[in-house]
């Protein structure tokens, strides 16, 4: 037998620190597992003692009446902190599902974190993990040491992480993050496929259309200079494009940088950017999937707060960053006001005008039977499948107006090109 001192979670979300007598840690998991406190970490004394009490945790001294002073984490010298950016969606669901099996297997909190950690695929994931394992052992919750890189860990998984550790669900909470994560990666990558194909084809054929009317196109002056024939007005417009394309490409070029700068700065903008977000919702076909991929977030991201144990306007706060369009998340945002006010939920997002009839009729229903969050999933899958068929129909129309319209291009120049000799042609028939 092993004399383990270890720090542990109660169900209340204490620290609690204290020794146990087991042959290994992962026994020494599952003895605390049973006394109601999640494991933290475990190091083995020296010497093979007998078991003591539990000992509560010594709290803070506090600050300034009831607030406790903040525990900040100290990086090791030489270390740089990480430039702030995510990491993508496959990467969090793997390592909430992984998290979830060690700690579920027994393995502490602390040792899971660095195993994760060694493991990692992205340098990010790796020095963020490294950073939360760091701040465990200065004393900090594992929600704190996952806000304080906010950067990588969506508000979500914080929120959710501080609702496990009340709740002492942890390893349910990690499960259902994972879960999330998954749905969301599944969704994303559907119609980021789906429309890597026709943006292809697109540009493949913008390429095909210049390079014919600045390369090919004025091998045939000469020919048409020589021969004397008489251009047609489609044939000297086509003329006068392929030299102003050969000439002030520079023009053109800018032009297009100069587009997209102004398109980057209005978007970076409050304004501009909940512009743009409103006009992406009236595109016809497209503005449709948008906002079925707005509304399955909110419903899945708001359920799976709530089942977490997230309270109400906490879950709503968090809902309103994670929608991806601002018009929807101001809706959302006004609809917590009126939550705060004693309101339902229902009625504020019915006075948005962008939730469909069907969402708002089953949060209703939900809400009179005290089941949201499940009619919320429900939702959620339903449009996740209606986000299916409207990318593949999205898909089916986009491609043969990309067909449709390069060919009008490549006919047009092709029949500009035949009308001055067929010209020729005819005169010397004559």
């Amino acid at each position: 037998m092993v004399v383990y001192r270890f720090r542990a979670k109660t169900p209340q979300g204490q620290t609690v620190d204290g020794t146990v007598e087991a042959p290994s840690q992962r026994e020494a998991a599952i003895i605390l597992r049973g006394r109601g406190l999640l494991l933290v970490s475990a190091v083995p004394e020296a010497r093979e003692t007998a078991a003591l009490p539990l000992l509560p945790r010594r709290p803070e001294p506090p600050v300034g009446g009831d607030r406790v002073k903040e525990v900040r984490v100290a990086r090791p010298r030489g270390r740089r902190r990480l430039p702030a950016g995510g990491v993508n969606l496959k990467e969090l669901a793997l390592f909430c599902r992984q998290f979830g099996v060690l700690v579920t297997a027994g393995v502490a909190i602390l040792t899971s974190l660095q195993i994760l950690a060694r493991q990692a695929g992205s340098r990010r994931m790796r020095g963020a993990l490294a950073e939360v394992a760091q701040a465990i052992e200065q004393g900090q919750s594992l929600s704190d040491a996952f806000h304080s890189r906010r950067d990588v860990f969506p508000a979500i998984m914080v929120n959710m992480v501080s609702a496990g550790e009340a709740s002492g669900a942890l390893e349910e909470c990690f499960e259902r993050l994972a879960e999330h994560f998954e749905k969301e990666h599944a969704v994303a990558q559907k119609v980021r496929s789906a429309m890597t194909y026709p943006a292809m084809i697109s540009v493949v054929a913008v390429g095909v259309v210049v390079f014919m009317i600045a390369f090919v196109l004025p091998s045939f002056v000469g020919i048409f200079a020589q021969i004397g024939a008489e251009l047609p007005g489609p044939t000297r417009t086509l003329m006068q494009m392929s030299d102003y394309i050969r000439s002030k490409w520079y023009v053109l070029a800018g032009a297009v940088v100069a587009l997209a700068g102004v398109f980057r700065v209005a978007a970076a903008t409050p304004r501009g950017a909940y512009a743009l977000d409103a006009l992406a919702l009236k595109l016809p076909v497209v503005g449709d999937v948008i906002r079925k991929r707005s509304v399955s977030r909110f419903c899945r991201t708001l359920a799976t707060l709530l089942r977490s144990g997230v309270p109400l306007l906490v879950s709503m706060s968090v809902v309103e960053r994670t929608v991806g369009n601002r018009p929807i998340a101001e809706a959302v945002k006004a609809a917590e006001e009126q939550i705060r006010q004693g309101h339902g939920l229902s009625a504020p997002l019915r006075a948005s005008g962008l939730f469909p009839p069907m969402v708002l009729e089953m949060i209703g229903v939900g809400e009179e039977t005290g089941a949201v969050d499940t009619m919320l999933v429900r939702v959620a899958d339903y449009y996740d499948k209606e986000i299916d068929i409207a990318v593949e129909r999205l898909s089916s129309m986009i491609e043969p107006l990309i067909i449709v319209f390069v060919g009008g291009l490549v006919g047009f120049i092709l029949i500009s090109l035949m009308m001055p000799m067929f010209d020729v042609y005819s005169q010397l028939k004559l």
